[in-house]
């Protein structure tokens, strides 16, 4: 939840929002930002000062519309504030909301209530029905733009232990909860017949509360370590230590055989979505012509950019498998042993293995580029180590041969142009030319990694 200064926000996508959109123009004035803040303490806290208003995420939408977040500090005291600013193409005049109060996510405010929670957590998770709980401590871990929040619940028992002394929740914007928990049972019935050296960790549904559109999870071990490995790496060049290089090798290898792994789990039929290319292209696409009102010269390109990196033959789509539909390199988590760990499984779905490949390996590149023009070699050794991790454990849907891997490349490289060209549209939305930026440089980079 880290605010952005404003300044970060003037760059030509946000040249181009201000034209369309002056209210938005507006709403992203730093002066403006601090009337707004302190307008809205007046109303609700008389006589206190609102200082050092901060602009942090922008989502601005295809009507014209548009969500904002100020931080502010109210004097005396200097307590933060979350301010979620809601900006309309046209009247009525924008709204704002004190976080945890959320448009988006009516009943975010009561997850995130300590008290309410202790008396839903105590009638709801395993092993501590009849069992009343003495504390509970609620920390938010992460608050994307839409959508959803993940929640943190620390726990303390009455009397003796529990088996769940600290619960993770996310709360949704919908009835998404249920089908997230389905998603996590498969998963956790799928890992145990898998041969020993594949079984990951994943974490356990404890239940659903439906009133609160949330779903509860055990804790798995372990951290998101690659992200930072390889941002220091990229940051450190030459002088990366050896140990952290290895760490991070390690890391990359443990996140291709865990994809391998994933994609061995059986799955019982027509219980997920099905996902295939043709659907991500028209996804794409449809995603990119969004775009073209408010950014034509940036849709033309990320069109071209993804155009092509599909340019050559595609070949046959491989056999279907369980996917997790987002792989990206945060959702691996490592704890120092042979074990990963996975979360975030949401988009679980049926899809040829090359939807995962090449959606990790659009984000790993996109990390590693924001950080260093430099990072291509790099870069280049870390997919090959990934996708040889993978091959070396793959499902037998997917053979070594020279032939299939050639397809898998192939594939794998149709399918990471188009989640490249959808992160550049994201980052159009969210006024980050800098991300811009960097997505349209891997992609003119083209495929180049499928020869490493």
């Amino acid at each position: 939840m880290t605010a952005a200064p404003v300044d970060v926000l003037r760059g030509p996508l946000a040249a181009a929002v201000s034209r369309r959109s002056p209210r938005v123009h507006v709403a992203l004035d730093r002066e403006q930002a601090g009337a707004t803040a302190r307008a809205w303490a007046q109303r609700v806290f008389p006589g206190q000062a609102v200082e050092a208003v901060m602009v942090g995420s922008v989502l601005y939408r295809p009507d014209g519309s548009c969500t904002l977040r100020y931080r502010a500090r109210v004097a005396p005291e200097g307590r933060e504030l979350l301010l979620l600013v809601v900006v309309p193409r046209a009247e009525p005049a924008s709204v704002v909301h004190a976080f945890p109060a959320d448009p988006a996510l009516p009943t975010l405010a009561r997850a995130l209530d300590a008290v309410l929670m202790q008396d839903v957590l105590g009638h709801v998770l395993p092993g501590t029905v009849g069992r009343p709980l003495r504390h509970c401590a609620v920390d938010v871990v992460r608050y994307p733009r839409q959508g959803r929040c993940v929640v943190r619940y620390r726990l303390a028992p009455g009397a003796g232990d529990l088996p769940y002394p600290v619960v993770f929740g996310k709360v949704y914007a919908d009835a998404t909860a249920a089908a997230a928990a389905a998603a996590l049972q498969l998963l956790g019935e799928g890992v145990p017949l898998l041969p020993a050296d594949l079984r990951f960790a994943v974490p356990r549904p404890l239940g659903v509360v439906g009133s609160l559109r949330l779903g509860l999870a055990e804790a798995i071990p372990g951290r998101p370590l690659l992200p930072d490995l390889l941002k220091a790496a990229c940051d450190s060049g030459d002088g990366f230590p050896a140990g952290d290089r290895e760490a991070l090798e390690n890391a990359v290898g443990a996140a291709g055989r865990l994809a391998a792994a994933v994609h061995a789990v059986r799955f019982p039929s027509s219980v997920l979505p099905t996902r295939d290319l043709a659907g991500e292209r028209a996804a794409t696409a449809a995603a990119l012509t969004e775009l073209e009102p408010v950014w034509p010269e940036v849709a033309l390109r990320l069109r071209a950019g993804a155009a092509r990196a599909l340019d050559g033959p595609v070949g046959w789509s491989s056999a279907p498998a369980l996917a997790h539909g987002d792989l990206t390199p945060g959702q691996v988590l490592l704890d120092g042993t042979a074990r990963a760990g996975l979360v975030d499984v949401d988009t679980t779905c049926i899809a040829e293995p090359a939807l995962d490949l090449g959606r990790f390996l659009a984000y790993l590149h996109v990390t590693g580029i924001r950080r260093s023009r430099d990072a291509w070699p790099l870069l280049h050794r870390l997919t090959a180590l990934f996708l040889c991790c993978y091959l070396d454990v793959c499902p037998p849907a997917v053979s070594p041969a020279a032939d299939t891997r050639r397809l898998l490349l192939s594939r794998t490289a149709a399918y990471r142009a188009l989640a490249l060209a959808r992160m550049g549209a994201s980052a159009c939305w969210q006024l980050k030319d800098d991300r811009l930026r960097t997505v349209l440089d891997v992609l003119d980079a083209g495929n180049e990694w499928m020869e490493a």
